[in-house]
């Protein structure tokens, strides 16, 4: 199954993260595909929009349905240090025929044709800012346990 158009213009074009519901069975759990765009980072003369995406990080999240952005807002602490909370992280390189992102969406029980921007979803664990929990896994090591 060849990705969506869409879906490509998002990663590659306007390099725009994305993400989808997946169904999970845990009642009031709510999970998450986001997928980043990870850019080339060469120095330019010049600043350009231009930088090529060479690979991607997958990331599956998994917490409290109660956690939703309108009510937590930017207190993603309270998210993340719920036990409850869970984060798998899959990076893959980009090719020219993207099947290595297509194995792994596809590894997936979601629809690929159902992947949007970020604000559409209402969780505030979905975007870049969290990475600062990435940087020392064992302050938070219930993040990594089974997905």
């Amino acid at each position: 199954m060849a990705l969506p158009e869409s879906l490509l213009e998002f990663l590659h074009v306007k390099r725009i993260e994305v993400a989808t519901r997946l169904t999970i069975p845990e009642n009031g759990m709510q999970a998450y595909v986001v997928i980043f765009p990870i850019i080339e980072i060469r120095e330019l003369k010049y600043y350009n929009n231009l930088a090529d995406t060479v690979s991607y990080e997958i990331r599956l999240i998994k917490h409290k349905d109660i956690y939703t952005h309108e009510k937590w807002g930017y207190d993603w602490d309270y998210v993340l240090d719920d036990k409850t909370t869970r984060i798998k992280r899959i990076f893959v390189n980009r090719v020219d025929d993207n099947n290595e992102l297509e194995k792994v969406l596809t590894s997936i029980d979601i629809d690929i044709n159902d992947f949007n921007r970020l604000r559409i979803y209402d969780s505030p664990v979905l975007d870049n800012v969290i990475d600062c929990y990435f940087e020392h896994p064992s302050q938070s090591p219930h993040l990594w346990e089974d997905f």
